[in-house]
């Protein structure tokens, strides 16, 4: 029986301590990297991935990315994936520091955001052995309809904050369930799905998801395209998930981007499944064993 998940912390070359959970799996197991989506916690279902993992016989080390959950960093509530890439080369230099770790057999993993950071952070180290992109965000660019109209706003924003003014939050996802399906909402992720993930999925007594980001986070979204660094991933084994009815990502780009990564690599089309559905019931069952089975053809 595998021993239960331990705290684990570590330092980023900047210095900061990003904190989290080790899911061990016996002495020198296969291990699997993972942290969460754009303004997520790992206690929003990155732990049942690990215990997943685990039970196969993977080891899973789980962790906040800076600015969120109980990690360090400031701006709270800032995305950077640049940061966020280089805090994943950071967490593979970690794992290689645990005897229960094999070294040469470490995955890594993400999911929406951090699905993109994955992308970038494999196309440059080959650390990493196999890698898992769920309903990946792949091109800030696809998003230059929406985010270029607010951007007097953010470059006005900026403008503050090098004033010394605090830096402007905005809300992820709409204030209530009716404002969501009434379509009313101008959050970041204004469906109804995303609401539903982010404010009534069941959390830990003293865990609590804030319903904010900042306005420059999505300053840095629009530059960030791990698109341009797809074809640089091979010949290291990839698997992209994709949910054929994701709202959050625009599916047309992810199946193009799929198609210019370079072999081995494998896509599994969830179909009729929206963005959040492959984290919980019964669209993560199908998730999870498939990406199981993924990880025993080529982290063994």
């Amino acid at each position: 029986m595998s021993s239960p998940r331990r705290d684990i912390s570590f330092k980023t070359t900047d210095g900061l301590e990003l904190r989290g959970w080790f899911y061990p799996a016996g002495n020198k197991a296969p291990t699997v990297i993972l942290s969460h989506g754009l303004t997520g916690i790992k206690e929003l279902f990155l732990d049942a991935f690990a215990a997943r993992f685990q039970a196969a016989g993977f080891a899973s080390i789980v962790y906040d990315c800076r600015n969120f959950g109980a990690s360090d960093g400031l701006p709270r509530y800032e995305v950077n994936a640049f940061h966020q890439i280089e805090d994943y080369h950071d967490a593979i230099t970690f794992a290689t520091t645990l005897t229960e770790v094999d070294p040469e057999l470490i995955a890594i993993w993400g999911s929406s955001y951090s699905g993109g950071n994955v992308i970038q952070a494999a196309a440059v180290d080959r650390r990493a052995k196999a890698v898992i992109a769920q309903v990946p965000f792949v091109s800030g660019n696809s998003n230059a309809p929406i985010l270029m109209p607010i951007m007097p706003a953010i470059l006005a924003d900026r403008a503050g904050i090098a004033a010394g003014k605090a830096g402007e939050i905005v809300s992820v996802v709409a204030s209530s369930l009716d404002e969501a399906e009434s379509r009313a909402s101008t959050s970041i992720l204004p469906e109804a799905d995303a609401y539903k993930f982010f404010v009534h999925s069941a959390l830990p007594n003293g865990v609590k998801w804030e319903n904010k980001i900042t306005l420059q986070s999505l300053f840095k979204l629009l530059k960030n395209e791990p698109r341009a660094y797809i074809h640089r991933i091979s010949p290291t084994p990839f698997l992209m998930v994709v949910a054929e009815e994701d709202t959050a990502v625009h599916v047309p780009t992810q199946l193009a981007v799929f198609g210019e990564a370079g072999e081995p690599k494998e896509l599994f089309f969830m179909a009729k499944t929206g963005h959040f559905d492959p984290y919980s019931g019964p669209a993560f069952e199908v998730n999870v064993e498939r990406q199981i089975r993924f990880l025993k053809m080529y982290l063994t």
